[in-house]
């Protein structure tokens, strides 16, 4: 394998994986809850996009790469720290009074989803996951239950 096209490749997908989520966050609008709950819509986004989920390709480097001290190791391990302390720092926006249990919450959610399209035992996992992320998310946060936080009676 060489090295380093396939690190150029996980820097390619961690890149294009921000974009969405940033899109998406920026697209939420102002309440922090929102904001948070975007996480799930940027992971239903690239979920359905034209070009095809089948799982997440840092989890699967990681299985490949069996030399612990390869460098793509550092790189997977760099990406899901980045993406647990983007989730963690919109928790902390919402108010809630433990935001390091509401962000690993969402993730053991978030990285069952992306199973989910490797094995797919759960129907429309991305909008079930999302479903579930916002009663967390509403559970976790010291704002009211509004209509928004209901979210849709079926999924």
């Amino acid at each position: 394998m060489d090295t380093v096209a396939f690190l150029a490749y996980l820097d390619g997908r961690q890149t294009r994986w921000r974009l969405v989520l940033d899109d998406c966050i920026d697209d939420a609008g102002e309440d922090p809850r929102a904001r948070l709950l975007a996480v799930f819509d940027a992971l239903k986004e690239w979920a359905t996009s034209p070009s095809g989920f089948r799982s997440c390709a840092f989890v699967h480097a990681q299985v490949e790469l069996a030399p612990p001290e390869h460098p793509g190791r550092r790189v997977v391990a760099r990406q899901k720290r980045a993406v647990r302390d983007r989730v963690r720092e919109l928790a902390e926006a919402t108010g809630t009074p433990d935001p390091d249990l509401l962000a690993d919450q969402l993730l053991l959610l978030y990285e069952g989803v992306i199973a989910q399209y490797t094995v797919g035992t759960v129907e429309n996992a991305a909008d079930r996951a999302h479903a579930t992320a916002r009663q967390l998310i509403a559970a976790a946060t010291p704002h009211p239950l509004d209509a928004f936080w209901a979210g849709p009676r079926t999924v």
